[in-house]
């Protein structure tokens, strides 16, 4: 009896269906208005100087051009990332007047390029008397967060000199 038994556990066993795995859902993708806001966010950070949202929302893998000639070398990684923005930080603070904000930054001919479900490019122009600011900006979604991996920027004297 205890054969006839075990025959049918092992009948039973493999008639049962192949458990199915479930597949992922397809990734979504962003809006340009959600990497707009992440952009402002990230800049009212730095108009504050707001130290550790501002460095939060850089990837750790990040590279960064200055808009200087005295930086006319690339930062990347984590640690050449904060070393370079800590000397940045401490420069604006040095020379600031008053309290936050310390600058104001507002992104002008602001363009938005999806590049894929985890990847954005955001450029745009930040103007003031002296100069026309370009800035390009790369973010890719890591664990649903968007961080900045790459930052390119340059300064064109205003107006341009001949």
């Amino acid at each position: 009896m205890w054969k006839v038994a075990l025959v049918a556990v092992v009948l039973a066993a493999c008639q049962a269906p192949a458990p199915v795995s479930p597949t992922p859902p397809p990734p979504v993708a962003p809006t340009t208005g959600e990497i707009e806001t992440t952009l402002r966010a990230f800049l009212h950070h730095f108009e504050n100087l707001e130290w550790e949202p501002f460095i939060a929302s850089f990837s750790d893998d990040a590279c960064v051009f200055h808009p200087t000639a005295k930086t006319p070398q690339s930062f990347c990684g984590r640690d050449a990332v904060r070393a370079k923005w800590q000397e940045v930080f401490a420069g604006i603070r040095a020379g600031a007047k008053s309290g936050p904000p310390f600058m104001h930054l507002d992104p002008q001919a602001l363009h938005v390029v999806i590049l894929g479900p985890d990847a954005a490019l955001a450029t745009f122009e930040l103007r003031n008397e002296e100069r026309v600011a370009r800035r390009s900006v790369v973010f890719v979604r890591a664990g649903g967060t968007w961080k900045i991996i790459h930052v390119h920027a340059s300064n064109v004297p205003w107006p341009d000199a001949p």
